[in-house]
């Protein structure tokens, strides 16, 4: 079906309205007529795809990724890198229909925070082993898509991924998935392997090989480092398997823009909620904070952290658990890096009870952004300001960083 396209939507798909339904259009952008072929449709919503640009808008990348039809991971890849700050701001905005206004004008206003493209030094690889195949899923499908080329990853993934694939299909390795881990500059790589049997270590650049328990924890019999140093004011250890900001380009500014606001604030202690490895905690302690409780569920990350910020506390336990016993708010600033489904009611209601003086919050999801910011809000917070960071260039994700003040403090 022929559909001009209204606007932008949530997700990142065009919006549009035809025929007495709404229209959801991957790959088609504001002011273009598309040739659409629905992919599923139910009580009046219509999810389909564009097959042909009958008019493309300007914002249209003409040289679009060669991959991009077919992977899974960037829907915005036909959107111009110069236009592509405008419609975060859109995507993010479009999230936010539901949330309180000022969220919302805030995020129509806010700056946003772009990313070159090889930015990935983190990556999930799915290994088809009928196909021998190693690569990322197809959009809303299981089919494992080869990423060469991949405007995303970096040319060190790129160069070492046929040794990889050489080794994996020379051991008859069986379905599994590979987590790829680079340091900053692109120099050094560790691999880990989930599935049911390790296969013998590829040759090339790659530094370690290693096998990852369902814990996320690097089990014994692997061979060389089990991880990297992130090179940042204050060096981190990142193991295999353990979550990290996933963007070289914009985790080191994603330190120093933190680092920025507790110093700003001036707090007496500051608590790192879901914490990872440190990354947030780190430049909190760059920024001068007097004391430091870092609070991560994985017990292979608060490991991490503890090794990289012996002069934090460091809590092995989930960030509910933490926040059940009262704590000091008066003179606290939280950073609440959740997943992206956001914080639970539990943490929610409970971080509210803690009081702190401050809430640095930073979403993965604009719509969790809504919900969360919403009930700071709600409980007296006033919002300081608030960021988009293009931590996933390429596609509609973005991350909101947004800087409360309790009111009353």
């Amino acid at each position: 079906m022929r559909i001009e396209i209204e606007s932008v939507a949530g997700g990142g798909r065009g919006l549009a309205k035809a025929a007495g339904k709404v229209w959801f259009v991957a790959g088609a952008l504001p002011g273009e007529v598309v040739e659409a072929e629905v992919e599923r449709e139910r009580a009046g919503i219509v999810e389909a795809r564009a097959i042909r640009v009958i008019a493309p808008a300007g914002t249209r990348d003409p040289d679009p990724c060669p991959i991009a039809d077919a992977c899974g991971g960037c829907d915005l890849a036909h959107v111009r890198r110069a236009a592509a700050a405008e419609m975060l701001r859109s995507v993010a905005s479009g999230a936010l229909r539901h949330a309180p206004p000022e969220l919302g004008g805030a995020v129509r206003a806010a700056r946003v925070e772009l990313s070159p493209m090889a930015w990935r030094l983190r990556a999930r690889l799915h290994w088809d082993a009928s196909r021998a195949v190693l690569g990322f899923r197809r959009a809303r499908s299981h089919d494992v898509i080869a990423i060469t080329p991949c405007r995303v990853v970096s040319p060190l993934l790129l160069e070492t991924l046929p040794r990889v694939v050489a080794a994996l299909a020379g051991c008859s390795a069986p379905d599994g998935e590979l987590e790829w881990l680079e340091d900053l500059e692109s120099i050094t790589a560790v691999a880990g392997w989930h599935g049911a049997s390790v296969p013998p270590p590829p040759s090339g650049r790659l530094g370690g090989f290693h096998a990852i328990a369902p814990d996320g924890r690097v089990r014994a019999g692997g061979w060389g480092p089990t991880g990297v140093t992130m090179s940042l004011p204050l060096p981190l250890w990142v193991p295999v398997g353990a979550f990290f900001q996933g963007n070289r380009h914009l985790a080191p500014r994603l330190f120093q823009r933190v680092a920025e606001i507790v110093r700003g604030e001036s707090p007496e202690r500051v608590v790192d909620l879901y914490g990872g490895v440190g990354l947030l905690g780190a430049a909190a302690l760059h920024a001068g904070a007097r004391t430091l409780t870092v609070v991560e569920a994985s017990r292979a990350a608060a490991s991490a952290a503890a090794q990289n910020l012996p002069e934090a506390r460091v809590v092995a336990g989930s960030a509910e658990a933490f926040l059940a016993h009262p704590g000091p708010g008066t003179g606290t600033l939280a950073i609440v890096d959740p997943p992206r489904t956001g914080l639970s009611r539990r943490a929610a209601e409970s971080l509210v009870r803690w009081r702190p003086s401050a809430v640095v919050l930073l979403s993965c999801d604009a719509a969790r952004f809504g919900r969360d910011g919403g009930r700071l809000l709600a409980a007296g917070y006033e919002l300081v300001s608030t960021e988009l960071w293009d931590m996933f260039a390429g596609s509609h994700h973005v991350e909101v960083l947004a800087h409360f003040r309790r009111a009353d403090r």
